[in-house]
């Protein structure tokens, strides 16, 4: 790899007088400054902050990351023709060229889908970064999505079936493989698809891709059910509490998560006398109220609430 070096005239306060407005060699690989007339490393800087200071400022540092990206149907490496019609002087272009710049951008876009299965992971995808921002996802688990939809693609699973039940059911599994509390009643809402549609989709998906998942932890159903009924911190902390004290008993084992923190939490109400309906509660969690009741009466001889 040959090493190309960038001169640049910068003013360096605070350094030697001798040095002040001296040529400085940037070396791009290894980001290193270097004074032209005595050799000494002004700045030592990585690649990227080099890349971001000779770019023009229209240019963003993602646009120059070299990664592939499963998010994206063509892996993030596509070309896009931009909608800009002027030349390089900043005129507008003749009416002539636009038309056939317009017939350009039509087939450079229907270059990137060929087929009835590229079009399909195309429109998964997009709804996917939809998705995303409607449940503040992370782009890992966006690419882990996006990598078990495209497993199920390849093994032919999409076929016959919703985008979104597949979509929402890949994204479920994402979620609960990076310990991420999002339900299933979460993605069915923001994808608009039904719930027993994802939940079927995802019986499938762990049975064919031989899929392991590990079991969601009670607590983090807590904080999120707590957050969103707005209850003060001691009830959050006291409702920890009795979740450890039946786990010592081994109670909440084979349990829904969400079931065993709604209860607790009604419990915690209860001990530190916040006035809460099993109603509200129900409401919030997406947990019957029968639900509530039976695990109630399950853990109540094992906790002391008056």
């Amino acid at each position: 790899m040959v090493r190309v070096p960038i001169s640049q005239k910068i003013s360096f306060k605070g350094k030697n007088s001798s040095c002040m407005d001296s040529v400085t060699v940037t070396d791009v690989e290894t980001g290193e400054m270097i004074c032209q007339k005595c050799g000494i490393v002004l700045q030592d800087t990585n690649s990227f902050d080099i890349i971001d200071n000779t770019l023009p400022k229209s240019i963003n540092v993602d646009q120059v990351d070299n990664r592939s990206l499963l998010r994206f149907h063509d892996m993030g490496l596509a070309t896009v023709i931009d909608k800009f019609n002027h030349d390089s002087k900043g005129k507008p272009i003749a009416y002539k060229i636009r038309q056939d710049m317009h017939r350009m951008r039509l087939w450079d876009s229907r270059s990137h889908a060929k087929n009835a299965s590229e079009r399909n992971l195309r429109s998964a995808l997009s709804e996917m970064e939809k998705l995303k921002e409607k449940l503040s996802l992370s782009d890992a688990i966006m690419e882990r999505s996006a990598y078990l939809y495209r497993k199920a693609a390849k093994a032919q699973l999409v076929r016959g079936r919703k985008i979104n039940g597949i979509l929402g059911a890949c994204v479920y599994i994402a979620c609960r493989e990076m310990d991420v509390s999002r339900t299933i009643i979460d993605i069915s809402k923001n994808l608009q698809e039904s719930r027993s549609s994802i939940a079927k989709n995802y019986r499938m998906l762990f049975n064919h891709l031989k899929i392991s998942v590990s079991v969601q932890d009670p607590i983090k159903c807590i904080v999120k059910i707590a957050n969103n009924l707005e209850i003060p911190e001691n009830t959050t902390r006291e409702a920890i509490c009795i979740l450890d004290t039946l786990k010592e008993r081994r109670l909440t084992a084979g349990k829904k998560p969400d079931a065993v923190a709604a209860t607790i939490i009604y419990m915690a109400c209860i001990k530190t006398g916040i006035s809460l309906s099993q109603q509200k509660i129900s409401k919030v969690s997406g947990i019957t109220g029968v639900t509530i009741r039976n695990r109630y009466n399950d853990y109540l001889k094992y906790v002391d609430l008056f």
